[in-house]
């Protein structure tokens, strides 16, 4: 295993088993079964650097037989190590190693001195460590020989590293010399399981599922990758269904269970229908309940909240129950509970047959969930409520309600498994509102389902409402085609359709895909168009289209300026969609504040937010593009920039396969970006190049949305572009002047100044830039940029001091902001500054004695046998070393 092979959630515990290992005799690592502790040996291994490394991974079936684990250590050492032992000495170890026949009985003083000499011979060819997995198994002859040599190894570069099965606390802290470091490996939390789910499974499971997993797992990672692959193979389950749990799993933590009485499985069963289980919920004095909790199958806290001991617990014993024991559960705790949400959701899964009156107190139970925050909750109970229902008519809309719930939660696979039902079931309106939803939820991929949407017009006949939904759809597509003349045509239709219907929400819709063009037409377009959309949606409830509104409200005050203000606008509309459990709105939110942050020059909030929007798109969205870009972004933050590179160029495929040709744009921006850090500046122009090429072909010709000018016009200039160069800036300059986003004017001086460098002026150019950085700006990275760009040119004028000023308050702001790969870049370009001059070589130095005489192009090319092209280009080298432009700067 490599050394770099990462290890979720334990880069505590490596930390303190490498400082075990450095400073100390050695580490034991103890734990429960199955929690991770090979591994963790097999990572410290990796980054010890040790010269010799001696393991024994001892059996249950070993703990019998004498000497196996010295056998596994030295057997196959002691012949090649070259270390003289005393023949008695030798003779012991080779006896017990079964070297040798014994002809007598193995002295054991012999034996352990013996292993003592062989270790301190060892470590004079240099360091040793002795690697001993699951030492609960080890022999108890080795266990003493090896204990006795740990004793007196203290002063020699020997280490020993111990991993153990113990709940309680180590005992095999004899193996390892003084001092020794004891490390608990604990259970993983919620999160990172299911980030161990997410990343180790062959086939993801559902995000639902993985949370699901992670709690009954207790955070052992064996576990839950064992219940993982056993859904991958068994299929989805219901969230009424239990978990499959494999056989070994079962062995592991179900002893506990074997010797219950049969009144305790009754208690145990209805601990696991409870939603809160409780000593409240069960008689008083139950012997069944005293029974589960004196085995500590059950645990009750200070309040009186009931658990199993292990979750996994839980799910066995909820497999071992009838189908009729199940429903008896649900009856019994449907009687106690007082939860209007919880008692409809028993009562219905203890009547399995349809029941109108029980459908219709699952629906209202479904609306006191929505407005909780719990959509999740909600989807549930409108699928119970669908199968309890005798209708068709009614089954359907219930089930396309509970579609519509799920994907609010983010549950996309249960919403396109519900959505396909309703499909195969119901006719006209509802079957093409359930293509509707399947269509958005294909995510950013979706050129692959446009079919779906001649199948929904297909049964939207004269309906005003479906037909401008479908038709908004449509212009979706043409938008991300670069369709856009069809597109304007198309948002014309949709909003005449939505008026007829009288829908605010597809209205809203409407007025949402039209703000690119507002943009476009000048700012006082696009203010009246928000002052419409704000009007439009002021007293609606919280929707897809009310969220994606106020989003956009902040998003263009961010690209007019108002940074703080779109920071309080996004941060507040997040706020309300995580309360509201609306994962998928919140997705889009977070990726909107990511950028905010950004260009707030918030850099650790960048990463924070970018890897929780990423890791929730995953979940959300098969198609992978928006969240690698996500995690990119965190990178070129706080990261590094080929972690970023990997990531971005992943995406860029992701996002090209799927036609997303916005997404497509953003990720090569942001390799654009990583080539310019890194100097590239002919690769930096390209990608840039295409971003803005793409983003203009899909109608997003906002300089503000991405800012991709200025970086475009440096890269295309430093590599030697500058007709080109000169072009785009003049075309940037122009848009920002016809749409009111003079937020970005400072890129475009920084890049202007580099223009005018290139071609000639590098003092002017430096000049220029000087005078046009402002005190302060709407974007602080914008504003260190600038000073990072003004000691570069400074840097090219040979104005040292200035360059080294500049570029110190550069490097200060991009401190403060946290921006760890431009902190490293403004360094590097500090290290040029501070560099010593590039020598004169012979043939400059007589060319400027030439050039002191007052010798012309020709006649220096005589004197010295040159042709004058050469002459020329000695002249450009010379006069660049010496930071001049021309014959008259040079020093006399």
């Amino acid at each position: 295993m490599s050394a770099l092979t990462p290890v979720l959630g334990r880069a505590s515990v490596i930390a303190r088993g490498r400082v075990g290992l450095v400073d100390g005799g050695g580490v034991v690592l103890f734990g429960a079964g199955g929690i991770g502790k090979s591994l963790l040996v097999e990572r410290l291994v990796g980054e010890s650097g040790v010269e010799l490394v001696l393991r024994t991974s001892p059996a249950v079936a070993d703990r019998g037989l004498p000497y196996v684990a010295l056998f596994d250590l030295f057997a196959k050492v002691l012949g090649t190590s070259g270390v003289r032992l005393p023949a008695h000495l030798r003779a012991a170890l080779d006896a017990a190693l079964l070297r040798a026949a014994p002809d007598r009985p193995v002295d054991p003083l012999a034996l352990r001195l013996a292993v003592v000499d062989l270790l301190r011979g060892l470590t004079e060819r240099g360091s040793v460590l002795l690697v001993i997995d699951d030492a609960q198994w080890l022999d108890a002859a080795s266990a003493d020989v090896l204990a006795f040599a740990a004793r007196r190894l203290a002063e020699h570069p020997v280490r020993v590293l111990v991993a153990e099965r113990a709940d309680g606390g180590p005992t095999r802290t004899d193996l390892v010399p003084a001092p020794a470091v004891e490390v608990e490996v604990s259970g993983l939390d919620e999160e990172t399981t299911a980030e161990l789910l997410r990343t180790r499974l062959e086939q993801p499971l559902q995000p639902d599922i993985i949370a699901r997993v992670a709690r009954a797992s207790g955070g052992n990672p064996f576990y839950a990758l064992e219940l993982g692959r056993a859904l991958v193979r068994h299929g989805t389950v219901g969230a009424d269904e239990p978990l499959p749990v494999p056989d070994r799993l079962r062995e592991l933590v179900g002893d506990r269970l074997a010797e219950l009485p049969e009144q305790a499985w009754e208690v145990l069963r209805l601990v696991t229908v409870a939603v809160r289980p409780g000593l409240d919920l069960l008689p008083l004095g139950d012997p069944g309940l005293a029974a589960a909790r004196a085995t500590g199958v059950l645990v009750a806290d200070q309040d009186g909240a009931l658990r199993f001991g292990h979750p996994l617990l839980g799910e066995i014993v909820s497999a071992a129950a009838t189908p009729e024991q199940r429903m008896a559960a649900h009856a019994a705790m449907a009687a106690v509970v007082t939860d209007p949400i919880e008692r409809a959701r028993h009562r219905a899964l203890a009547t399995p047959r349809p029941d109108a009156p029980i459908a219709g107190e699952l629906v209202e139970a479904a609306r006191l969930a929505t407005a909780r925050g719990a959509p999740a909750t909600a989807a549930d109970l409108l699928r119970l409520a669908a199968h309890r229902t005798p209708a068709a008519g009614p089954r359907g809309e219930r089930l396309l309600a509970a579609a519509r719930a799920a994907t609010d939660a983010g549950l996309t696979d249960t919403a396109a498994d519900l959505c396909r039902a309703v499909i195969r079931t119901a006719t006209g309106a509802t079957r093409a509102w359930a293509r509707l939803q399947l269509f958005d939820l294909a995510g950013r991929d979706i050129v692959a389902v446009t079919g779906l949407l001649d199948e929904v017009a297909a049964d939207a006949g004269d309906d005003p409402g479906l037909r401008a939904a479908v038709v908004l759809r449509r212009a979706e597509v043409g938008t991300n085609l670069g369709h856009l003349a069809e597109v304007q045509a198309l948002l014309d239709e949709a909003d005449e359709l939505a008026a007829r219907a009288g829908d605010p929400d597809l209205s809203t819709r409407a007025l949402i895909m039209r703000i690119p063009f507002a943009a476009t037409a000048g700012p006082e377009v696009e203010s009246d168009l928000l002052g419409r959309l704000e009007r439009h949606t002021a007293d609606l409830p919280l929707s897809e289209s009310v969220v994606f509104s106020r989003l956009y409200l902040a998003v263009i005050s961010l690209r007019r300026g108002a940074t703080s203000r779109a920071v309080e606008l996004l941060e507040r509309l997040r706020h309300e969609t995580e309360v509201a459990g609306r994962v998928r709105d919140e997705i889009m939110v977070l990726y909107s504040l990511t950028s905010a942050y950004e260009r707030a020059g918030r850099c650790a909030d960048v990463r924070r937010t970018a890897l929780l929007g990423a890791r929730l798109r995953v979940d959300v969205d098969r198609h992978p593009g928006v969240g690698l870009t996500m995690r990119a972004i965190a990178e070129l933050n706080t990261g590094g920039l080929a972690e970023a590179t990997t990531l971005l160029e992943r995406a860029a495929a992701a996002d090209e396969q799927a036609r997303d040709s916005e997404w497509a744009a953003y990720a090569n921006g942001l390799r654009g970006r990583v080539a310019f850090l890194q100097g590239d500046f002919r690769a930096a122009a390209r990608l840039l190049g295409i971003c803005r090429r793409t983003l203009h072909d899909i109608g997003f010709p906002d300089p503000a949305l991405f800012l991709v000018d200025a970086d475009l016009v440096e890269s295309l200039a430093w590599s030697g572009g500058t007709d080109q160069a000169a072009e785009t800036l003049r075309d940037a300059r122009a848009r920002v002047a016809a749409q009111g986003r003079t937020v970005i004017t400072l890129g475009l001086d920084r890049a202007a100044a580099v223009l005018a460098a290139i071609t000639g002026d590098p003092r002017g150019g430096a000049d220029a830039l000087r005078a046009a950085i402002p005190k302060s700006h709407p974007y602080p990275l914008e504003l260190a940029r600038a000073w990072f760009t003004l000691g570069v040119l400074e840097r090219r004028s040979r104005r040292k001091a200035a360059a080294r000023d500049a570029l110190a308050e550069a490097l200060n702001r991009y401190t403060a902001a946290g921006c760890l790969p431009w902190v490293e870049r403004v360094a590097q370009e500090v290290a040029k500054v501070d560099a010593p001059d590039a020598p004169l070589s012979e043939l400059e130095h007589r060319i400027l004695d030439q050039l002191r005489d007052g010798a012309t192009n020709r006649q220096i090319a005589a004197a010295l046998h040159l042709s004058v092209k050469a002459v020329e280009a000695n002249l450009t080298r010379l006069y660049r070393k010496l930071g001049v432009r021309n014959r008259a700067e040079l020093p006399l």
